[in-house]
Order: structure tokens, then C-alpha cells, then sequence
């Protein structure tokens, strides 16, 4: 049997022989050894996204290859990576990230924590304030809570926050500073997401209605890379965000959620179901359902709480990385 130590190596592709039979006898790749995807603390993440852009590439079956690699997506709790449909070449709309793929989805921080304020900062105003708490439930977004877990960010933190930006109420006419340009900086402590940005002399009515106390509340976007789905103690549908994209920060005057589709997507690729049957039982409120397992004799009996493999070791992974997870 090959050294797990191989299976380690950047790129799936640079597996050899020994490490590619052991990946396959794992159920992470196909027989041949192709498409091997692995456990998200070994590039599990990367291998997903190379697998996606290289269908079409081999000999195999194209839907021997596609149902292989939804099967590990799902398994390794990364199924809202994807994409509906993309082509035998490999392409994913043309791009090899997530935008264009996964759906933006929005959320705004709640109490004090989450309040935007203005700042001063060597006689410039700056708005700032968090954008995300960790550990802190929300409100019922439609049949499940949600939670933002302390390793959410730590991606695209250790990316450098590629192409984040701030805008107000999350609107493209009302752009107020960019990670890019340096006028928009981003960090992480014990509570959560912090942004602080310096907006243009244009935007200053933005900075009075900080200023003013009209605007108190601030917003992120962002796609959904991991996450976990458990309950709470009361037994309701409990999403817990494990890893995003960040798309942008906002200072909002009305917080509003969109659309919560793409939570619902999740739990529908967690359960192996139809999207539909998952958006029905939303209405309903009735998803805590499917966190209900039935025993020989037919009674419901509860499943049991907790985080599921993959991500578990995803999380304790991080937490070895990043003293703030």
C-alpha cells in the first residue's frame, strides 16, 4: 500500500502509480486511477475544481466521470462547487473559479457587533465594522438557521482577499473601495469579519448617513465553497458555513436576505434529493425531517449532532493553522 504521504503532493495529476492504486482503493478516484479527488486536508478542494475543468480530456465516459466526481463532491460536504452544467471540454463558462458557477448569496450581521461606524484615521473617514459574526445563529431563513464558522474566511484571507470590494447596500452604482486599490482592508479576530474602507469624496453622502446614524448595519456576499448541515439543540435545521468566496462588504441601510436557494441546493446535494422536494419541505417547515432517521421498529430516532468527517477534519486542520479558528 503507498504512503498517504504521497497522496499529499499539489497536484492530482503528479500522483504515481503506488499513490494513484491507493486513491483508488479509497473510492477517491475511478478504477483506472483517473479523476482522483481526496480528503479536503489533502487539496481535496483543488482536486475537485481540476477534475470539473478536465472532463472531456481522457478516454473514459463522460458520465462515469461526471457522476464520480458529484458523488465525491457531495461526500466531501463541497457539492454547491457544482456547477449545473459545464462542457466536455472541461470549461466552466469559460473561467476556472467559482463566479459564473455558484450563486452570490447575502447576509447581514446583527447587533452591536455587526454596527458600521465611522472612524478616523489620520483626518480621513473611513466606514468600518463587521460584516460577518462567527458562531452566531440567525434568523429563520426559510425553513433552516445559519451559522458563520471562525474557519469560513481563512481562504480567501490566505488568498490575500482577490478582488473583495465594498459597496453600499451591496449596489454596483455605489462602489466605496476595493482590496485591490488598498482602499478597502479586511481582517479576522475572535468575533468575526472586519472591513474598513475609505470611500471616495463622490460617495461623502454615504459617509453622513454613517455618520448620521441612518445607516447601522453592515452586509457580506459571498459564495458558498463548504459547509455542514446539523441541528440545534431544539432540533431545527442548522447550516453551518465552513468555507466561502467573499464577494463583497456593505454598509446597508435595510438588511434584507435574498433569496436562500443556494442553502436549500445544499442540503438537497447533503440528502441525495430533488431540489424541488427540498424547496417544498422549506415552505413547510418541515426540514428538520430529513435530521430524523427511523429505527427497526419504524419510530423516528434523532441522528446524532455533530460535524461529519470531511469537514471535521477540515476544521481541526485550520484550527492548527489559525489561532483565531
Amino acid at each position: 500500500m503507498a504512503d498517504q504521504g504521497n497522496i499529499t503532493t499539489p497536484n492530482a495529476a503528479d500522483l504515481d502509480a503506488d499513490a494513484r492504486r491507493y486513491a483508488t482503493a479509497q473510492g477517491w478516484a475511478l478504477p483506472d486511477g483517473s479523476y482522483p479527488i481526496r480528503p479536503l486536508d489533502m487539496h481535496g478542494r483543488d482536486d475537485l475544481q481540476a477534475a470539473i475543468r478536465a472532463v472531456g480530456r481522457g478516454g473514459a465516459s463522460h458520465n462515469t466521470i461526471r457522476a464520480h466526481i458529484i458523488k465525491r463532491a457531495q461526500a466531501l460536504g463541497l457539492g454547491a462547487l457544482i456547477p449545473d452544467t459545464w462542457g466536455a471540454d472541461g470549461s466552466i463558462s469559460g473561467q476556472n473559479s467559482l463566479e459564473g458557477t455558484v450563486e452570490i448569496e447575502r447576509r447581514y450581521t446583527s447587533g452591536d457587533t455587526g454596527k458600521a461606524e465611522l472612524r478616523a484615521d489620520g483626518g480621513e473617514k473611513r466606514i468600518g465594522g463587521y460584516a460577518a459574526s462567527f458562531n452566531r445563529q440567525s434568523k429563520n431563513l426559510g425553513g433552516f438557521i445559519e451559522v458563520v464558522d471562525p474557519i469560513a474566511f481563512n481562504q480567501s484571507r490566505g488568498d490575500g482577499w482577490p478582488d473583495v470590494i465594498a459597496r453600499y447596500n451591496h449596489d454596483d452604482n455605489q462602489l466605496l473601495g476595493t482590496t485591490a486599490a488598498g482602499t478597502l482592508r479586511m481582517s479576522l479576530d475572535q468575533y468575526g469579519l472586519a472591513y474598513d474602507v475609505l470611500p471616495p469624496k463622490a460617495m461623502g453622502y454615504v459617509v453622513e448617513l454613517v455618520e448620521r446614524g441612518d445607516v447601522r448595519k453592515s452586509s457580506f456576499a459571498f459564495r458558498t465553497v463548504s459547509d455542514d448541515w446539523t441541528t440545534t439543540d431544539q432540533g431545527y435545521p442548522l447550516r453551518r458555513l465552513t468555507g466561502v468566496q467573499l464577494v463583497d462588504v456593505a454598509p446597508v441601510n435595510t438588511p434584507a436576505y435574498n433569496d436562500t436557494s443556494a442553502g436549500l441546493r445544499s442540503l438537497a446535494s447533503k440528502f441525495e434529493v430533488e431540489f424541488e422536494e427540498v424547496r417544498s419541505m422549506a415552505q413547510a417547515d418541515e426540514l428538520r425531517k430529513f435530521f430524523v432517521r427511523t429505527d427497526d421498529r419504524g419510530k423516528p430516532k434523532p441522528v446524532k449532532k455533530g460535524m461529519f468527517g470531511p469537514a471535521a477534519a477540515a476544521q481541526l486542520l485550520a484550527r492548527k493553522e489559525d489561532p483565531y479558528a
